[in-house]
């Protein structure tokens, strides 16, 4: 299986690139804990299937390094929003923070093999 991301200069994480490391926020919210993943803008352009083996791949890495949580990740839309694919429970919160609370939020390394 190839690295599905590595983080870019900006935070985010640039899903072409090579490495089994990510700078995630782990927080919780309503009792709930959650692994925020910035991931590269691209995201939101990849088909539906796609996004999911990806947020699938995070939450299998996020399992065996031991975090506990709902895997989400989340991008700048291009339009200086935040974009988000998650569970719909957290829509509403995701609804309420932008990119830079995640960034300020980075609290965690994710490493994936």
């Amino acid at each position: 299986m190839r690295n599905l991301s590595s983080i870019d200069g900006t935070g985010r994480i640039d899903l072409d690139r090579a490495t089994p490391s990510h700078q995630v926020a782990c927080v919780t919210h309503a009792g709930q804990d959650v692994i925020i993943v910035p991931v590269d803008s691209s995201f939101g352009l990849r088909p539906a299937a796609e996004q999911a083996r990806t947020i699938e791949a995070f939450q299998r890495c996020a399992a065996a390094s031991g975090m506990a949580g709902t895997a989400v990740a989340v991008w700048d839309d291009g339009t200086g929003r935040m974009a988000f694919r998650a569970p719909p429970p957290l829509h509403e919160f995701l609804r309420n923070i932008d990119i830079v609370y995640v960034a300020t939020a980075l609290n965690r390394e994710l490493v994936c093999d």
